[in-house]
């Protein structure tokens, strides 16, 4: 029973330290490519901002092509029918 309980211990410690170990390891080049990533974005420079709009200017970018005609004799649905009550 003795000898179960220390190799359990000696399992836990050591999947303690490897996992440990792979963590910091993971963090580091997270932590790494991150700066890199900041560091390559502060090297260039800046984007111009467009020109701002005057007020009620409206620009349209997108003109859809002409859609055909849907026919205009279409039966009509849902007409109102008088309601009389019986007594």
């Amino acid at each position: 029973m003795l000898k179960f309980i220390l190799v359990t211990l000696l399992i836990l410690f050591v999947l303690s330290r490897v996992v440990g170990f792979l963590f910091r390891t993971l963090f580091r080049t997270y932590g790494m490519r991150v700066m890199q990533e900041q560091q390559r974005r502060q090297q260039q420079p800046p984007q111009p901002k467009p020109p701002r709009r005057a007020e009620g200017v409206i620009d349209i970018d997108f003109v859809p092509a002409d859609q055909p005609q849907r026919p205009q004799n279409k039966p009509k649905s849902g007409d109102y029918v008088d309601y009389e009550e019986v007594k």
